[in-house]
């Protein structure tokens, strides 16, 4: 059993640890997704921060110069000066003013180099929707003069259109650089706690996969475990009933021989009973049945015990029970017919079991039976079996000796009460069995059936 279970239990951790990985590259790879997914949209979120900030500040700007020149629209140079204030505040790097063609007007400070208003930039404005875009590394040496040369720095570029009040479409549009170290600083701290929170659900994730996975194999093992021993168990128990099943077939055979010798004996003593005048006649024939019962059962063991096994026909088998039984039949006048319309072979074993159910069942419808009326022995198939049927004309059976007819020690007059229980256990040993077909003043019918697979008996 261990030298089975050690492959199988390894066969078992290498499956579950294969488990274990797939499952948590599954899992990394959702959280990883489902990670990124949300960090993009938190990045989105803090960079619009600020044009959701500027908006209304720059819309109350061009609503106040409105109402300074109203009723006539602003001017260019009226909407360059109320946007350029914006400049002035805290972070502000540079503000550029843009008219409603997208041709720049100013920009503040004059050491902004470059200034200009992308094409699909334009477009998205038109639609009166702002734009906010992050630059991690600026390059302030292609912007503004005076920077260092390869200067860059965090810088936050928010477009607005500028829309005056009543009005739907964009009069100008104000381009804005702003100072992003604290956009950065931030954007880099949720980053790293996203991160952070990112490896300890993965940790959580893998400690709670083994947890489960561990739990599983550990039950898978010890169900193995148990399985094994059941099955050890159960081919310790088969092993057991084969036995048991062997020594019962031979019993019921030593049985049968038993039962035969004491008829043979009964006849014998009887015949030697008187002292003055013993029939030597019958002492000689009885011991002679008696030899050829103990030979026949010795060579039925012995090829049971070493395996020899050949076939025998059915016209065999007829001739080997007509030979037997009329040795009981012919000194009590009772005619013993024995037909075969058999075609199925048995092997030896179940052939000569069948012969010694034949000659306990002749001899007791030969007991049944008075001179002159006849037995009729038909051996036929049917659904793959062999059947023997003993018909006689004897008186039938009594009926309260039916119900336990297969019963040891229920007999008639002349039997023990062992014959027909031996018989049906040895049919029964044969996939078989043996039952009483119909009885009456008529006589009596008895048939025993015989799978045609060979007995295994050692």
């Amino acid at each position: 059993m261990f030298r089975h279970a050690l492959p199988a239990r390894t066969t078992l951790l290498a499956a579950t640890l294969g488990a274990g990985a797939l499952l948590l590259a599954i899992f990394g790879t959702l959280l990883i997704y489902f990670r990124d997914g949300l960090h993009r949209e938190i990045r989105r979120t803090v960079i619009n921060r600020d044009s959701a900030v500027l908006s209304p500040v720059t819309r109350q700007q061009i609503t106040a110069a409105s109402r300074r020149v109203a009723p006539r629209p602003l001017r260019a140079p009226e909407m360059l000066d109320a946007v350029l204030p914006t400049a002035q505040q805290d972070g502000m790097l540079a503000v550029a003013v843009f008219n409603e063609q997208g041709e720049l007007l100013r920009a503040v400070p004059d050491t902004l180099l470059f200034a200009e208003l992308a094409t699909s930039d334009y477009v998205t404005l038109l639609g009166n929707v702002p734009v906010s875009r992050y630059h991690a590394d600026f390059p302030l040496d292609r912007y503004f003069r005076g920077a260092q040369p390869r200067t860059t720095a965090p810088v936050l570029e928010v477009l607005l259109p500028l829309v005056e009040p009543g009005h739907t479409q964009p009069s100008g549009y104000a381009q804005y650089y702003i100072d992003a170290r604290g956009l950065a600083g931030e954007l880099a701290a949720i980053e790293s706690r996203l991160d952070g929170h990112t490896w300890s659900i993965l940790a959580a994730g893998a400690v709670a996969a083994a947890l489960v996975l561990g739990g599983a194999c550990f039950g898978l093992l010890r169900a193995q475990r148990l399985v094994a021993e059941r099955n050890e168990r159960l081919a310790r128990a088969n092993l057991e009933l084969t036995l048991a099943a062997k020594a019962s077939a031979l019993g019921q055979i030593t049985s049968h021989l038993i039962h035969g010798l004491q008829g043979s004996v009964a006849s014998l003593r009887s015949a030697v009973a008187p002292a003055e005048k013993p029939d030597l006649e019958s002492v000689a024939f009885h011991a002679e049945r008696m030899q050829a019962l103990i030979a026949e059962v010795v060579a039925l063991l012995g090829d049971m015990r070493t395996g020899a096994t050949y076939e025998i026909a059915p016209d065999e088998i007829a001739t080997l029970i007509r030979q037997r039984g009329e040795a009981h039949a012919n000194p009590r006048g009772v005619q013993l017919d024995v037909i075969n319309r058999a075609r199925r072979p048995l092997d030896n074993h179940r052939g000569s079991l069948l012969c010694l159910i034949a000659a306990n069942l002749v001899q007791n419808a030969v007991r049944a039976s008075a001179a002159g009326q006849s037995i009729l022995v038909e051996l036929t198939e049917a659904g793959g079996e062999v059947q023997l049927t003993v018909s006689d004309q004897g008186g039938g059976i009594p009926p309260d000796l039916q119900a336990r007819l297969f019963t040891p020690g229920a007999s008639g007059s002349q039997g023990t009460g062992l014959g027909l229980s031996i018989s049906r256990l040895l049919a029964r040993q044969m996939e078989g069995d043996l039952e009483l077909v119909a009885t009456g003043p008529a006589g009596t019918v008895f048939r025993a059936r015989v799978g045609s697979a060979r007995l295994q008996i050692a």
